[in-house]
């Protein structure tokens, strides 16, 4: 039997204008649309659009649902919020590959943006992208799911958290990782060079391991070095790495983070990537529609003080002569890192995830408001007690952005939409978990009319299908798998705030996920029509 969605007003992802349709759903593809009533719907199931939107699935390019995938319930905020595939392995951060000498470190470090590793490894197995994708063919997956490889996880496979550059041996060693998970069908090669060990990583280093990739073979996705004020720094150095490794490049949330880098700093990165546009570079960007970033505590702490190992470096917070070492970095800062200490500020720091009931006192508080209250000596006292106690699972909430700046990327004609969510243990995650979606449609459409209707479907659905090489989702269109939204854009709605960050989305109507109706007026109904996106 095939199914009319019928009287809806498409928005069919390209960014055209609404028109009115109706669509036939076969075999888990869109088989035809015609005019209103033109479809013979004798022998067919017809669900009723009148007076709703009509738009493709909702594609989110960057979520850390890496592990949360394996998870009961993993599905309902996302299907609630109109997304229908997700890309996880972003960041550099991915749980494969993986060797035993490093595991239990990379899971400790993973864990606050990737969630707890625990009934994981009770449960599945795997090492490799090949087993990790296997995994996820064996379960059923509410909603479609890619990967990219990280290079972190892949650097860490290699040689663990060493500051040391590759050698030669090491350099083949990480391109055989990568080699491997594009052969499995991996989207493209993430880069997260805030975080350790990328951030002892050179631009050569990172082109040599991008340009297995060269023709055609992923997409370069990078969290650049810096957000601040050397943001335009950080932009030709992720160009740099991108052109001689002769590969496309995707800007991972695209933003200006601290009050010195507002406006003018991100006008100059927008000139630098617009040149290299006009001269044919294939660079887009992303973005998460909130002014505030989320990460983990220890995105905060001084590469020179981790580079002792992140196990000694966390252990060695319970003594004051490291404590000291760290403070004096944190005041000095050093060459190449974004010291977000002082360019976003510890009074603009909240912390957002902790798990001993005796630092749950802290949650939702900023760092130099827990300092203050609760008797420590500075900042840098504070956390290292924090990270101490915590194993150095500590999830932050920044408060780093101007709207202005945000309205600015939204408009980008080459920006897609994003959230960015993280899955760890968190009392108090950001709202993007939940919400970013239709946020983006309530805040930037209705509400404050910074873009269309039409414009802002094409950035959550055929832009980044586009961008990711998806050449049968993100478009209404005969051919296309039945990915398909229905919804009255007056009621669709996130819910989530950062005071009630874990409120569900409302307002959608119908979401089918390869042709099957997986949410009905409102309600989940089956959680197994996703698939693996190779």
């Amino acid at each position: 039997m095939y199914q009319i969605i019928s009287g809806g007003l498409i928005a069919d992802g390209s960014g055209a204008p609404l028109y009115a349709g109706d669509i036939l759903i076969q075999g888990g593809l869109i088989e035809t649309i015609e005019s209103p009533g033109k479809l013979d719907a004798a022998n067919g199931e017809v669900i009723n659009a009148d007076g709703k939107i009509v738009s493709p699935g909702f594609i989110d390019m960057h979520r850390h649902h890496d592990i949360a995938v394996f998870n009961e319930g993993f599905g309902n905020i996302e299907i609630q919020q109109g997304i229908t595939s997700c890309f996880a392995g972003n960041c550099g951060m991915a749980p494969v590959p993986n060797v035993p000498a490093f595991r239990a470190q990379l899971q400790n470090y993973l864990s606050p943006c990737l969630g707890s590793f625990d009934d994981i490894n009770a449960k599945n197995s795997f090492t490799t992208h090949r087993e990790y994708l296997e995994q996820l063919e064996k379960i059923s997956l509410p909603l479609n799911t890619g990967f990219y490889a990280g290079m972190g996880a892949i650097k860490i496979a290699v040689k663990g958290f060493s500051a040391a550059p590759f050698s030669p041996e090491e350099m083949r060693g990480a391109q055989k990782y990568l080699q491997d998970a594009l052969d499995c069908g991996v989207s493209g090669l993430s880069i997260g060079l805030m975080y350790i060990p990328e951030a002892y990583g050179t631009a050569k280093e990172i082109a040599a391991l991008a340009q297995v990739m060269k023709g055609g073979k992923g997409i370069l996705c990078a969290h650049m070095r810096w957000e601040t004020e050397n943001l335009a720094r950080a932009v030709k150095e992720v160009i740099a790495v991108a052109k001689e490794a002769e590969v496309p490049l995707e800007i991972s949330h695209f933003k200006a983070a601290g009050t010195k880098a507002w406006h003018g700093v991100l006008r100059e990165a927008i000139d630098l990537i617009e040149n290299e546009r006009a001269l044919g570079m294939d660079i887009t960007v992303d973005f998460y529609p909130y002014n505030c970033g989320s990460s983990t505590m220890m995105q905060m702490l001084p590469p020179g003080y981790l580079s002792m190992g992140v196990e000694e470096a966390i252990a060695g917070l319970s003594n004051p002569v490291n404590v000291e070492k760290m403070r004096r970095l944190l005041i000095e800062g050093e060459e190449g890192w974004d010291n977000l200490s002082q360019t976003i500020g510890w009074d603009r720091t909240i912390i957002s995830s902790v798990s001993l009931e005796e630092n749950k006192k802290y949650l939702g508080k900023n760092v130099t408001a827990c300092t203050k209250e609760f008797g420590f000596k500075d900042e840098a006292e504070f956390i290292a007690q924090l990270m101490y106690a915590e194993q150095g699972k500590v999830s932050i909430i920044n408060q780093s952005m101007s709207q202005e700046d945000i309205d600015t990327i939204a408009r980008l004609p080459y920006s897609s939409l994003i959230s960015d969510a993280l899955y760890g243990d968190m009392k108090r995650p950001h709202p993007r978990l939940t919400g970013s979606f239709p946020r983006f449609l309530r805040d930037f459409v209705k509400e404050r009319k910074v873009l269309k209707l039409e414009e802002a479907i094409h950035k959550m659905t055929s832009g980044p299908a586009k961008r990711l090489g998806l050449s049968d989702r993100g478009l209404l269109k005969p051919g296309y798998r039945a990915d398909i939204l229905i919804f009255d854009p007056e009621s669709f709605r996130d819910q989530s705030t950062y005071l009630s960050p874990t409120e569900q989305a409302v307002g959608l109507d119908s979401v089918f996920v390869n042709g099957q109706q997986v949410l009905k007026n409102g309600k989940i109904i089956r959680r197994d029509a996703g698939q693996v996106i190779r």
